[in-house]
This record gives C-alpha cells, structure tokens and sequence, in this order.
C-alpha cells in the first residue's frame, strides 16, 4: 500500500527533521540526500529501467536534460540534482522561473558544469519555449514549486507549462522528452487531486520522484493520472505516527488480502453469497455477476433474481442453489430499475430479508432506492458511478453534477460514505473508495477496456466473493473488517482481470480473465 498524507503534515514533520539533518550532516542534508534520488531515478529511467518509459536513443553524453527551476526548496532539489546529473555525464542545463533561486543548490550546479539559462520573465515565455525545443533535450525535470504553494500556477510558469504540454502533445518525432516531476507535478492540487479546468495547467510527468511520502492528491482522482511512475524517497519521516488521507492499493496488498480458502474450508465455511440481480428486462445482469463470483472463487451462491430470469442462470451456471437462505453477504441491484414499482419491492424484500451481520453491496438499481427506501448502514457497500453519485447526492440533499464529482471524487467519495453511513466504492478513470470514518483507497489499476457493458455486474459478484468470504472468516476470528480495502482488494482484481482480456473485451471476457488474475498473485 502508497500511503498519502496531507502536505500540511509532511511540511510539519519534516521541519524538524530538515534542522536535525543541517546541524550533525552539513546544510541541505536532506536536500542533497532527495536530490540525489530524483538524479538517480531519472538516470534509471534514461536507461531503461522501466517498461512503461521510452528510451531515448541518443548516447549519454549527448543526451540533455532540462531543469525548470523555481524558488524555494523544491527548486534547490532540483538544482542539486542537476549537479549530480551532469556529473554523471549528461549535459543539463536550468531554465529559473523566479529569479530567486535557492542559492547554495545554484553554486553546486554551477560549479558542476550547469549551464544556466536566463531566468523566464512574462514577457520572455515565447522565447524560452523557442530555446527549448530547438535544444532537444531527453528530459525536462519539473521542479517549479514545492508543497507549499497551492494551485493554480502564477506567471510566468504558467504559460511556459502550457507552451511545453502544447509541445509535447504536437510530438510526432522519435521519443518524446521524459518529463520527470521532482517531488510532484507543478500545479497539481496535492490535497484532493481534483481537477482545476482547462486553464489551471500542470505539467503531467512520466516518473514522479516524491519526498519523505507521497501526497494525497498525488493518489487520487484525477491527480493519480498526472504522476506517472512513482518513486518514494525515504528521509526518515515517522509515518508509524502519521494519518494519512489516502492509501494506493497494489498487486502485493491484493495477493496478502485476498480471501483464499484454507485446505480445511468446507463450501459453507468460505462464505455463502446471495445474488439478487437480473430481472426480465435486463436478464444478462444476473448471469454475468453469479459467473464472476463463482470464477473468483464463491463456492455457495444463492440465486435471489427473478423467477423468469432463473432457468437462464441455472444454465449458464448449474452450482447456484434458488432461494433465500443464511449468507454472509448479498448483493442487490445489479439489472433492477428503481423506478419500477415491481423492481422496487423484489430488492426491498431482498433487503429486509438480510440477517443483521450480512455485508449488503447496494449496486444499480438499488442505489436509486438510498435515501427514501433504504437506510444504509455501516455493513453496507455503495457502488455508484459519477452519475448514480449525483443523484444519490441530490436525495440526501446535496446538490452537485456529475463532472463535479468527475473533477473531485476524493471529496465527493467521502462526503456521501459520511452521509449514507456506508463505504463507497466511486466508479471512475481511478476508483475511489471511502468508509464512514474517513479512510480513503484509491485504484489507478484500471483500464479504460473496462468501461464496456456489464463489466459493473462482474466488478459486484467480485465484490461479492470477498466480502462472503472475508465475512465468514470473522466468524470464526472475530476480527473487524475493513469494507473499504476488500472493496478495493475485489477492485483491483476485476481491473487486473480486464487488463489480461484487453483490448477491448466483452464483460464475458473479463470474467473468464479472473481464473488466469488469481493465477498471476
């Protein structure tokens, strides 16, 4: 798990830990230790180390880097590791956007061989993008403003990000010049990873070398999408004592939480799960989520759908038992219409008929019945997309839009998981998850070959294996379950799943890619 903390906090911590390092080791230890870092890194990444990065072709002696360069500690970051970049034999050069720069950082570049460029002014932006493209470099590191400066951007950085991400958006020839943020992305909101619109730019890195821990905003909605490969340095931040905003879920969390039945489990004892999805509008909804929970490992499902769409389930999958009956957890919604009178009352029976300790995933049609019929509690999972969260929103007396909750899902996610008193999974290019408490999980695993019809049905008989399996165990443990990091453990396998059926799969792709995701923890 990434866990990111609040910038505010980290700028708290580290204060002390920055005198502590300048007294015993010499001035800008901890500058010079996070600079030698993001050299190193970027050194890494010209030379291969990373998949998901192009390598330039050009010999490293040849090859040059750009540093863009702001007042302030970020930028003495970034000018020392122009130092230690140029000694190991690149030519690097420095593009100061404020002509106060870090002074001692400046010296060290200098007297490494740093070539300075004239620090942009306003009325000088034009000509600093001209040099800088007929320059070439393979690299441009970002080391504009540190995290004390808040979004948006102020001139004259603002119009040279924009000249550069324009540039490198026209690209057409050879490999694209590596942009490496130091620390994080200029601009980008470090407390929400909201988006702030067309006009508030930032510079989207392919490698973000980050200090002491990650930024919540670095985690989350869409400011997840502008880091790029993460790199953490470590500068002795007592984390243990710190609470962070948000937690990144990743490959080696999913293989550690994920529920895997013991030798000695038996079909009740991993968990029974009820499924009340499909109905005869929509009949696809209920095979497509029974399929997914039983191939991600649901060994006893109860077929709670309708009467008409059952003989279809029964084919599709012979293990299911009709019928209610005790489960660990349930799942309603998923091909039901809340504005349908009959619809209304088959997943409102299916809602009074749950035992007090089942975990509910309220998916669909369900979520349209949140706020006026149902009253969502803390065993409960909410599973909407921006849309579904809009109007969830407005039932509870929140006014809001869908591109707002789009542009801002870290708040948007926390607000209603406060308000309904559930967790809530938000669907989106990064899926946001949030419990009743406060804790955050974030996913950028996905793949936009998930956004495909019925890949929500899977994404709940995932869910629903989980939970019935995580539910069962307590049982026997008594151990207080985490409904916001199974969501996101059961997230993550259903984009791992939709990765291995790419491109472009069917929702029945996806589920028969989860054998072969659980095979690859």
């Amino acid at each position: 798990m990434i866990w990111g903390y609040a910038p505010d906090l980290i700028a708290q911590t580290e204060k002390p830990l920055v005198a502590q390092a300048d007294r015993e080791q010499g001035a800008d230890a901890l500058m010079r230790r996070a600079a030698y870092a993001l050299a190193h890194h970027t050194h890494r990444a010209l030379s291969g180390a990373g998949a998901d990065i192009t390598v330039s072709s050009v010999p490293r002696g040849r090859r040059r880097i750009l540093v863009l360069v702001g007042a302030g500690n970020n930028g003495g970051d970034g000018l020392y590791g122009a130092a230690y970049l140029r000694r190991r034999g690149y030519s690097v050069a420095v593009l100061p956007t404020s002509k106060h720069i870090h002074e001692r950082g400046a010296r060290a570049a200098r007297q490494a061989g740093v070539e300075f460029w004239p620090s942009v002014l306003p009325e000088t932006v034009g000509e600093a993008l001209h040099a800088l493209k007929a320059w070439k470099p393979v690299a441009i590191i970002d080391a504009i403003i540190g995290i004390g400066a808040r979004p948006p951007l102020r001139e004259p950085a603002l119009s040279l990000v924009r000249g550069i991400s324009e540039w490198l958006g026209q690209w057409s020839e050879g490999s694209v010049p590596l942009v490496v943020a130091c620390d994080h992305p200029s601009g980008l909101d470090l407390y929400r990873g909201a988006d702030l619109g067309p006009n508030q730019e930032l510079l989207p890195a392919d490698l973000t070398v980050t200090m002491g821990a990650a930024k919540t905003g670095m985690l989350v909605g869409p400011g997840a999408l502008t880091i790029g490969r993460l790199q953490v340095q470590d500068i002795g931040l007592p984390l243990q004592e710190m609470q962070p905003g948000a937690g990144l879920i990743e490959r080696a969390d999913v293989c550690e939480l994920w529920p895997w039945p013991d030798f000695a489990d038996h079909k009740y004892s991993r968990g029974v799960l009820g499924i009340m999805a499909g109905s005869a509008r929509y009949p696809g909804a209920g095979i497509l989520a029974t399929s997914a929970a039983l191939n991600a490992g649901e060994s006893f499902v109860r077929y709670l759908g309708e009467p008409s769409v059952q003989p279809v389930v029964l084919q599709a999958c012979p293990e299911v038992v009709l019928g209610e009956g005790r489960c660990q957890a349930r799942i309603i919604g998923p091909g039901f219409v809340a504005g349908s009178p009959r619809h209304r009352e088959q997943m409102l029976d299916a809602w009074r008929r749950r035992d007090p300790g089942e975990l509910v995933i309220l998916d669909a049609g369900a979520l349209g019945l949140i706020g006026t019929d149902i009253q969502s509690d803390a065993n409960c999972l909410l599973t909407p997309h921006a849309g579904e969260a809009a109007a969830l929103a407005a039932r509870i007396g929140r006014e809001t839009t869908r591109e707002t909750i789009e542009a801002n899902p870290y708040d948007w996610a926390s607000r209603l998981a406060a308000d309904t008193h559930a967790t809530v999974l938000l669907k989106g290019p990064t899926t946001t998850i949030a419990n009743p408490e406060g804790q955050v999980y974030s996913l950028t695993h996905g793949t936009r070959d998930l956004a495909t019809a019925g890949s929500g049905d899977v994404l709940a008989g995932i869910l629903g294996y989980v939970f019935a399996a995580a539910n069962a165990r307590t049982e026997t443990t008594g151990e207080s379950l985490d409904l916001g990091k199974l969501a996101a453990v059961a997230a993550w396998l259903h984009a791992e799943a939709g990765r291995l059926a790419a491109p472009t799969p069917r929702a029945t792709a996806i589920i028969q890619a989860i054998p072969r995701a659980l095979a690859g923890l």
